[in-house]
């Protein structure tokens, strides 16, 4: 499950931010600066929940877990390729590109024809992939 911020609980701080290494933290458009995370940019990295002083990063049990819970990448057969967490999306599916050592980023569906992929697209229909909200 990925994270989300509580808008009751977020002070706005942006500790968390900063310790983000997808970009997937963003300032809200609101009057306070509250803080969301991008759950398709979130890796589960858990680096920003202890950043944050009023404890308002807490799991989002919609999401399936990177690397972990519902992620085919966490299986012994597919420990060796890596997963661009939507910095990069395959034109035909919109999905997040793959590459084992030495390769090229692809598509594990659309280029490569896999089987599997990354099971957040399933989410698209509920929640549309953003375009990239800021740089780091």
């Amino acid at each position: 499950m990925s994270h989300k911020v509580l808008d009751s609980a977020c002070i706005g701080c942006g500790g968390c931010d900063y310790a983000c290494p997808t970009g997937a933290l963003y300032k809200t458009d609101s009057f306070l600066g509250l803080f969301e995370i991008d759950p398709y940019r979130c890796d589960d990295c858990l680096d920003c929940i202890p950043l944050c002083p009023e404890i308002a990063i807490v799991p989002d049990p919609e999401w399936v877990v990177c690397h972990g819970r519902g992620c085919p990448l966490s299986s012994e057969r597919l420990k060796m390729v890596q997963c661009n967490v939507f910095q990069a999306q395959c034109p035909t599916c919109e999905g997040p590109l793959w590459k084992a050592e030495g390769d090229d980023w692809t598509c594990p569906r659309c280029d490569d024809g896999r089987k599997v992929g990354c099971p957040k697209v399933r989410m698209f229909e509920k929640y549309p992939v953003p375009e990239p909200l800021h740089q780091h």
